[in-house]
């Protein structure tokens, strides 16, 4: 995921020395499901929920990058969507200035959703709450 504007002071000056030495210690594949940087695939939907499809229409399970065979594209069911995987660096403590190499994992997008899914919940609970809070400054008494 890109380094938000705001957080951008809080990540070293080899930032992009810490994220190369990720990469290539994955092999420059998903430490999750293991589909490659940069490669092009569609995800399963329905029956095939839980996969996803390479171009060359090889399917792996998306948990582990098992490969599962191959298929003909059209007796896939995929979203339809073909994406490119970007590989990001993931902060297991969700802290940027901890740079330690076991606490980071090169995880595409949707390993690194779902890792972050808690996080990002919690994160949106307290900024509703904050909001709410905010709210009440502004309520007025009826003098009716």
């Amino acid at each position: 995921m890109p380094i938000k504007p705001e957080n951008k002071g809080r990540y070293p000056a080899n930032w992009k020395a810490i994220r190369a030495a990720i990469l290539a210690r994955a092999g420059n594949a998903c430490e999750g499901c293991g589909v490659p940087n940069r490669s092009r695939i569609v995800r399963g939907v329905g029956e095939s929920a839980d996969t996803f499809m390479d171009m060359d229409g090889y399917v792996f399970d998306a948990d582990n990058g098992v490969q599962l065979g191959r298929v003909c594209h059209f007796d896939y069911e995929g979203t339809g969507k073909w994406i490119d995987v970007v590989l990001t660096i993931a902060h297991l403590d969700h802290t940027p200035e901890n740079c330690n190499p076991a606490n980071l994992r090169a995880w595409c997008q949707r390993c690194h959703l779902r890792y972050d899914a808690e996080h990002h919940a919690k994160n949106s609970r307290a900024t509703r709450r904050a909001k709410q809070n905010n709210l009440e400054l502004f309520k007025t008494e009826s003098f009716v």
